[in-house]
């Protein structure tokens, strides 16, 4: 059976060649040799915790079971993505740590963007173990202090913003061969997350980050994250504002 890809891009020149014969003009050579390499992370896919708009996370696992759905499973890796995110907008009020450990003692938190509230069945075991089955490289967004949004300070559940310190020992826990708080929790050996993002978009909204906040947030985590893990691959974000500024 050729691959869902390559069926696309066969299907997808031969109705070109088609339409140029139709008309009437001369026929198109493609030449097929790859003049550059294509990033396995271009084709990627997105998971986020959408709380009572839709339980995208809950939804996918199988409580009976007490592991992911089969045929979530099945979908995902028939779309063959090269890369999983997992995070977004949730990802600024995100505590990592609640989503590791024994799953009856991890606590429910409210989902703020979304509505509801998350039981944070999956954490990080179980999403890195999910993208080991559907082939796919795991990263996350880390607690980017909220994306500069200042009310997760001081929420009604206490203070949901992350620091740099916080996202330094996600990296340790996932890929420290020594961690000893993943050994406790089952995993004698690394998780190997290579790819971590800072924060969501965090140049989106009039409450996040102003640039000289943002220019020294990202060095502040950056620096704090590479001594934990100096092989880690950083991703950032960056947009315009409503004036037309760049803002990282």
């Amino acid at each position: 059976m050729m691959p869902r890809r390559d069926f696309l891009a066969a299907a997808g020149a031969v109705a070109a060649q088609s339409a140029l014969q139709a008309a009437g003009a001369s026929p198109v050579v493609v030449d097929p040799r790859p003049l550059f390499d294509i990033s396995p992370w271009l084709y990627m896919q997105f998971m986020e915790p959408l709380g009572s708009t839709d339980s995208s996370v809950e939804a996918a696992w199988d409580y009976d079971r007490d592991d992911w759905r089969q045929d979530f499973i099945d979908t995902v890796k028939d779309l063959a993505p090269g890369a999983m995110r997992f995070g977004g907008l949730y990802s600024r009020h995100y505590k990592w740590r609640e989503g590791i450990g024994p799953a009856a003692k991890r606590p429910a938190t409210r989902n703020y963007f979304w509505g509801g509230k998350e039981t944070n069945r999956v954490g990080a075991h179980e999403f890195v173990d999910f993208c080991r089955r559907v082939g796919a490289e795991p990263f996350y967004c880390v607690n980017f202090a909220s994306d500069g949004e200042k009310r997760f300070r001081t929420t009604p559940e206490g203070d949901r913003t992350g620091d740099a310190r916080e996202a330094a020992d996600w990296v340790s826990y996932a890929n420290d061969p020594d961690n000893k708080e993943r050994k406790q929790n089952g995993a004698a050996d690394p998780l190997n997350l290579k790819l971590w993002q800072l924060g969501n978009e965090s140049s989106y909204g009039s409450r996040r980050f102003t640039r000289d906040e943002a220019i020294a947030a990202t060095i502040g985590f950056a620096c704090a994250m590479r001594q934990r893990g100096p092989s880690s691959k950083l991703i950032g974000w960056g947009d315009r504002d409503a004036s037309g500024l760049w803002v990282p």
